[in-house]
């Protein structure tokens, strides 16, 4: 048995359930002003409570405020200097109080819109001024006017608009939110939905996708200190020099009220910020906080010769507008550097470097709206969703107690505690729990049986072999392991270059899915060989492991059935590109095409499901959802209703249409109102490209591990069988006429990562069947490992079946496309382990002797 120490093992093993378990805490969302209490030294500090009640009556007169916003202002005005009343020392100013506070009040894990709802901000995109000027200036140089110039913009405008989605994209990545919906909404809108895990996150997204990130020098006027003193003197009667404007900057002074300073700034730009290549937080030799520049070579040369040619006066750093500081040119400045340097917090800092290195708007950006929304599957579907949820667990658990019996406890008990670190560790990594990101996890239910059936099957084989109890766990730990190893490597090679290279609910799910591998691999061999490590300590009468067995070697001949199986696999894969052919745009969900959105007020609300339900009863297919005006005090419910352009094209008036179905049978709802307009799709061709390119990477790692580890044989087999399953699950779903929706995708990616694990168990049983010499025919060695290992293809099939047909019959309609995808993909995936791979390989080396081993 394993000689290492129980006691540093166990050590190991309950500090990292320790750690994980306590980063779940709290689930749910915690009061701010209660959360900023409970953070104070002196809970009854009557300064703090002043600062409170003077927050809370803030917000009382505008309900548009949040709760950190007002206590900010509060503190402000008051001039209290909140760090010091903390039991904190990791903030320094008011602004890092509200962070630390919003951060404490947050629930543990952040769940999807699909799930939980969240915040939508409607964006006006107004077009730049200066971005104007340059089209009219190219406009002259070809003889068009101003308004020509104008013209070509708005013929331009979509692209310069996808450009915008895309950085608004980046800057949520940059704060680890993978999973927010972006699309156009209207002639000049972007609609922006984001998953929250507090209500006043909200002011944090706010302030991050409202900035434009204009960074601008500009000098201040030689003679500023006369300047300032004769406007303070009589700013009524002040003229502003030619050229200039008035800008400022306050400084917070603890006991009393910010200190204002004021530059007189040139309107002309020195440089603006495009040449910026990296930005980050950090301090000054005085601990002061500030954001350092690099530039790229020509924003190098051009920062010098400006700072050359003005030693001794002072440079304004203006981002979107507002000043942040005016040093003075020393010396010139040739290392192509800059700082700015504020009164801003970290995490201000942070957001700032974020959006200057995700890239500047072509576009003003104003906030026309903010709206809660609720859960995009329904209350009733999430609450229904999770107890399916638990009852297909359940149902695993007893189907591994009832065949494995002590092992199936011993792998239950694993089971549940690595479901417990994957929550942990999506709490402390930032991750987001949507329905993608629960594709990861069930997928890594089933890689963590499978595991376990693997260890647990060769631990029989050993039995069966004449082996004692202890030196069977023994050998079949050790010989299952490279199986193990290899299956979970390659799934997280292809995790790994998703979430590297993809984008938005493509990296979620990556997250979702590299932490479930790493917390499996842990609790599948570590936590159960420490467990059988035990019973080896302190039960050592124990002489067997008792277990059935459904499912005994088989001595089907697979290669008289590959005749029938691979020409029906070509079949049926021509098949279903022909389906993709004639389906054409029909195949693509509102998700990719876009389409036209209704929104009426109600009264009161009545079920998604019921609203989608009576729609498609009237021959409108649609995607129903709730959103709250969250600047309202009073009942601002209103119903957003998606419906395809094509769908558009068949309903006159859907507006009006959609009324009338509804009013007619939801009178209650009292719907009224109506706002119709165009939105463009959630994937845009920037998204689009790189989840294509993420995909043909992903193969490209698989490949490559496999190559390593095996031969090129086996990768080019496991290639060649993955484009087989993603094309014959999409064709079955093709003609059972559903459309691919972003969720799909999702459901496709889990689905090459179950087929992969399967076929890497396959190919590892080959090898070693090779290297034992079973055969001088490599087909009959193929042949005998697929029988060899059948019983652990059919129990890991019927192990994550169980789940997933839980799941199709009682998750409800809004996760039935998902669901279905994955009952296509195990049952295709694993067929083609054995009809497709197994004889790409087998024909490859007709035999043994051949090959170079």
């Amino acid at each position: 048995m394993n000689k290492r120490p129980l006691f540093l093992r166990t050590v190991i093993a309950l500090v990292v359930i320790a750690v994980f378990g306590v980063s779940m805490y709290p689930l749910s969302q915690r009061n701010f002003y209660d959360t900023f209490r409970s953070m104070l030294k002196d809970p009854d500090d009557a300064v703090a409570a002043a600062v409170i009640a003077d927050a809370k009556e803030m917000e009382a007169k505008d309900p548009s405020l949040f709760a950190s916003q007002t206590l900010l202002a509060a503190a402000d005005a008051k001039g209290v200097e909140l760090a010091k009343l903390m039991d904190i020392t990791s903030v320094q100013d008011n602004r890092d109080v509200m962070s630390a506070v919003r951060k404490e009040a947050s629930s543990s894990i952040r769940l999807g819109l699909d799930l939980n709802g969240g915040v939508e901000f409607m964006l006006q995109l107004i077009p730049d001024e200066d971005f104007l000027a340059k089209l009219e200036s190219i406009g002259q140089n070809d003889g068009s006017s101003r308004q020509e110039a104008e013209e070509r913009m708005a013929n331009e405008f979509d692209r310069y608009r996808d450009i915008a989605i895309e950085i608004l994209r980046k800057r949520l990545e940059s704060q680890k939110i993978f999973e927010a919906e972006i699309s156009p909404s209207g002639s000049d809108y972007i609609s922006i939905k984001a998953p929250i895990v507090a209500k006043d996150e909200k002011v944090k997204l706010l302030n991050l996708i409202s900035m434009s990130a204009k960074l601008r020098f500009r000098l201040v006027h030689p003679e500023n200190d006369r300047l300032v003193e004769e406007y303070l003197a009589n700013p009524l009667a002040f003229v502003t020099p030619v050229g200039y404007e008035l800008l400022s900057t306050s400084e917070f002074r603890s006991g009393d009220k910010p200190i204002v300073r004021y530059y007189f700034v040139e309107n002309r730009t020195a440089m603006d910020g495009k040449t910026v290549t990296s930005a980050y937080g950090g301090r000054d030799q005085y601990g002061q906080r500030q954001i350092q520049l690099s530039f790229n070579s020509d924003g190098a040369r051009q920062f010098a010769r400006i700072t050359t040619e003005n030693v001794n006066r002072q440079l304004a750093i203006v981002l979107d507008g507002k000043l942040y500081c005016a040093p003075n040119i020393n010396e010139p400045i040739t290392g192509g550097t800059a700082s700015i340097s504020g009164d801003f917090s970290d995490e201000e800092c942070k957001n700032i470097a974020d959006a200057l290195v995700s890239g500047s708007f072509p576009f003003q950006i104003k906030v026309d709206a903010v709206f809660d929304t609720d859960p995009k599957l329904g209350a009733d579907n999430v609450r229904n969703g999770i107890w399916v949820g638990i009852w297909s667990m359940v149902a695993v658990i007893v189907f591994m107690c009832a065949y494995y019996l002590l092992g199936g406890v011993i792998a239950s008990l694993a089971l549940i505690i690595n479901l417990v670190l994957i929550m942990g560790a999506m709490a402390a990594f930032d991750a987001t729990l949507t329905l993608p990101g629960i594709a990861g996890i069930v997928l890594t239910i089933g890689m963590a049986v499978d595991s376990n059936v693997l260890i647990f099957e060769r631990i029989r084989e050993e039995l069966r072999a004449g082996r004692n109890l202890f030196a069977a766990i023994d050998a079949g730990y050790s010989r299952a392991l490279s199986a193990v190893v290899d299956a979970n490597l390659t799934t997280l090679i292809t995790s790994l270059i998703l979430m590297s290279v993809g984008t938005g609910a493509i990296k979620g799910f990556a997250v979702t899915l590299s932490i479930g591998i790493l917390t499996t691999l842990f609790s599948a061999v570590f936590l159960t060989r420490l467990i059988f490590d035990y019973l080896y300590n302190y039960c050592p009468n124990m002489k067997t492991l008792k277990m059935r067995q459904f499912f005994k070697i088989s001595g089907i001949d697979f290669p008289k059935l590959w005749k029938i199986g691979v020409p029906l696999s070509l079949v049926c894969c021509l098949v279903s590109i022909g389906l993709f052919c004639w389906r054409g745009k029909d195949f693509l969900s509102v998700d990719f095409t876009g389409g036209t959105q209704v929104t009426f007020n109600c009264e009161q609300q009545v079920p998604v499901a019921k609203v989608e339900s009576v729609l498609k009863a009237n021959g409108i297919t649609a995607q129903a959802t709730y959103k709250f005006d969250a600047t309202s005090a009073g009942d601002s419910r209103k119903i957003e209703i998606l419906i395809r352009d094509d769908m558009t094209a068949q309903v006159n008036n859907p507006k009006e249409v959609i009324l009338g179905h509804l009013t007619a049978s939801f009178p209650e709802a009292k719907f009224s109102g109506g706002l119709e307009s165009s939105v463009g799709g959630l994937i845009g061709q920037v998204f689009i490209r790189a989840a294509f390119w993420a995909i043909f990477f992903s193969m490209i790692g698989i490949g490559a591990y496999l190559t390593l580890r095996y031969e090129f044989s086996y990768a080019t087999a496991s290639i060649v069988a993955l484009a087989h399953d993603v094309i014959v699950t999409l064709g079955i779903y093709a003609l059972l006429g559903r459309t691919i929706s972003l969720t799909v995708v999702a459901a496709v990616l889990t689905v090459i990562g179950y087929s992969v694990n399967d076929k890497v168990v396959i190919f590892d049983r080959v090898r070693e069947s090779v290297n034992l010499g079973l055969s001088n025919n490599y087909l009959d060695i193929v042949n005998i490992s697929i029988n060899n290992t059948l019983s652990r293809t059919m129990l890991t099939s019927i192990t994550t079946l169980i789940v997933i047909l839980f799941l199709f019959f009682g998750g409800g309609v809004a996760i039935n496309d998902f669901v279905l995808i994955m009952l296509l993909g195990v049952i295709v995936g694993t067929y083609s382990s054995m009809f497709i791979a197994a004889p790409f390989v087998a024909r490859w080396h007709r035999r043994v002797a051949n090959l170079n081993r």
